[in-house]
């Protein structure tokens, strides 16, 4: 039976029964395409109404599922069987699955650094452009011991003990060039100045502690030799610290956290291979920050691949790209009471801990520190496998504005963003699939995003599967705002109970959801969206249910001014 109620502002052209098609326009020169199937009804609302719309509720052809169109009133401009010749037809139904494309690893978007030369500028001293060393050792390894080249040099000492060698040095403008082999040895520099340390062939173990063991608070330009291959490694139980005094005459233990060391700001350049084992600690680890502009970096940690403390960023030259591989037992990258920025490279981090991140909690925390993970380019493919681990996990606020990050998590719990603060997507591509399961009330679903404050999309692209019991592909404890680019967003899992009650499996969990531009797709085996209230003025949105019936039985309520809005669910249920 087919019920079509007209309101007196509005005509249907050219309507009649063999129609095999309406076609909806929008006075904007866009159409949406509205099949018929079985049991078509259309509704016209009367204009008066506060937010007036059309829709058509269609029966698919096997009366398992219906399918509900609505469009607001004010923005039609046409009902039409015939096919617009001119205008932009949107495709309203994206039952595509998602996957990773391996265009984008080599696709990806990057930012070229600009060489800051003030120095009343603090990111000038990050450039080894602007350092001119006047002062060159060069160091030499081997199993009988280690050279270096010349024997002394002013206001700098060295001090052997078969293949450990230690640098003191009070001379400013120095560069170290490292080379050779020992397996037994190491490499110790205190500094009061700034210097360069180039690695240029060398291959290196301690079996006792780190390889490089930086005990100086300067800036270290960290050169990794243009065409040079480097190995080093650390041993698997360090020997008691060097105890030395603090400023007050207290007695202090030196820090040797990892492979590789420095108590000041690493900055890593340079356009050859660095290849990194820890079996004791961290894989490259500063108490300050790390700075990596190119180079080829291999890191397998026992612990962290990199551990930071003020900032953790990657970049690039004009000339050269960073191309960094990390495969951790803890976190693949762990800045502690900074940000991570992104701009450039290709990353691939393996992980049992979480992929990136933003760590700085305190119960009475600095505001000058901001715990954010920004992706503004480069490529960043991340694997994590440890329960509650997430791909990418932020104290702060999590922002992408470039790049493509692609995740897979699979430990219980785990996202693929987490972020205690808001979510920010403004372009680029993030893909993720989660895909752990939930095995007590303590360990929370897997899911796609979570994040404690508001989530805005302006542009770029999300697509996030998640298969778990309970999980939700986005989960916001404040509102979500589409206003430009793409989500599409699966969830696969069923819903559960547990000591502490039902948990639903959702594609999104907000307090409300607005809608003004782009494109939302929701597809959930459970439940759609899980808030209360959708406004709509603009975009397209599509919500289907694999089981659970009309996505408004769940309370959520619809205030359509604009866009496109279909909803598809089981017939039985309706």
């Amino acid at each position: 039976m087919k019920k079509i109620a007209l309101a007196t502002a509005y005509t249907l052209v050219s309507m009649g029964v063999a129609a095999q098609s309406y076609h909806v326009c929008n006075n904007n020169g866009t159409s949406v395409e509205v099949p018929l199937y079985n049991n078509i009804e259309i509704n016209l609302e009367k204009a008066g109404e506060e937010h007036p719309q059309v829709s058509f509720l269609n029966m698919t052809d096997d009366k398992n599922y219906f399918i509900e169109y609505l469009f607001a009133l004010p923005g039609i401009d046409s009902i039409t069987t015939r096919k617009p010749v001119t205008g932009n037809v949107l495709t309203m139904f994206d039952n595509s699955d998602v996957t990773f494309d391996a265009g984008e690893e080599t696709g990806f978007d990057e930012i070229v650094e600009t060489i800051v030369t003030d120095e009343l500028d603090d990111e000038s001293g990050d450039f080894v452009e602007n350092y001119a060393y006047e002062s060159l050792v060069t160091i030499t390894f081997s199993e009988s011991g280690v050279t270096t080249m010349p024997a002394s040099v002013t206001d700098v000492t060295f001090e052997k003990k078969g293949a450990h060698l230690v640098i003191n040095s009070k001379k400013s403008k120095m560069r170290y060039i490292v080379k050779g082999k020992s397996s037994d040895g190491s490499l110790k520099i205190y500094s009061t100045k700034k210097f360069e340390l180039m690695l240029g062939g060398l291959t290196l173990t301690n079996p006792a502690g780190p390889a490089i063991n930086i005990q100086s608070g300067k800036s270290v330009y960290f050169t990794i030799g243009t065409g040079t291959t480097n190995t080093l490694c650390d041993g698997a139980t360090y020997s008691a610290p060097v105890v030395t005094k603090d400023g007050e005459g207290n007695p202090k233990e030196e820090d040797q956290k990892g492979t590789i060391f420095s108590e000041g700001q690493l900055l890593i350049n340079g356009n050859g291979t660095l290849n990194v084992t820890s079996l004791g600690g961290h894989g490259i680890c500063s108490d300050d920050y790390i700075r990596v502009r190119s180079g080829k970096i291999n890191i397998e940690s026992l612990k962290d691949g990199f551990h930071t403390n003020d900032l953790f960023r990657v970049g690039r030259t004009e000339k050269y790209s960073p191309a960094i591989t990390v495969k951790a037992g803890g976190d693949a990258i762990d800045c502690g009471k900074g940000y991570v920025l992104i701009e450039a490279g290709k990353m691939l981090l393996n992980s049992e801990g979480e992929g990136i991140k933003a760590s700085y909690e305190e119960t009475n925390p600095d505001p000058t520190i901001t715990p954010d993970v920004t992706i503004a380019g480069g490529f960043v493919k991340i694997e994590t496998t440890g329960s509650k681990s997430s791909a990418i996990k932020a104290t702060g606020n999590y922002t992408q504005r470039g790049g493509a990050v692609q995740a897979k998590v699979s430990g219980d719990g785990s996202k693929v963003v987490n972020a205690d603060k808001s979510v920010t997507f403004a372009s680029g591509k993030l893909t993720g699939v989660a895909t752990g399961a939930v095995e007590t009330a303590e360990v929370t679903p897997a899911g796609g995003i979570k994040c404690a404050g508001n989530l805005v999309v302006t542009g770029g692209r999300i697509a996030l599967k998640c298969t778990g019991t309970g999980s939700k592909a986005i989960n916001c404890d404040g509102n979500i705002t589409v206003d430009g680019g793409s989500a599409r967003l699966i969830t696969e899992g069923e819903d559960y109970h547990d000591a502490n009650g039902y948990k639903r499996a959702q594609g999104i969990n907000c307090n409300n959801l607005t809608v003004s531009n782009g494109v939302l797709v929701v597809n959930s085996q459970q439940e759609t969206l899980a808030t209360s209230q959708v406004t709509m003025s603009g975009g397209t949105m599509q919500l289907t249910n694999a089981d659970s019936g009309n996505p408004e039985h769940y309370g959520w309520e619809l205030q359509q001014t604009g866009g496109w809005l279909v909803k598809k669910y089981q017939a039985q249920q309706n």
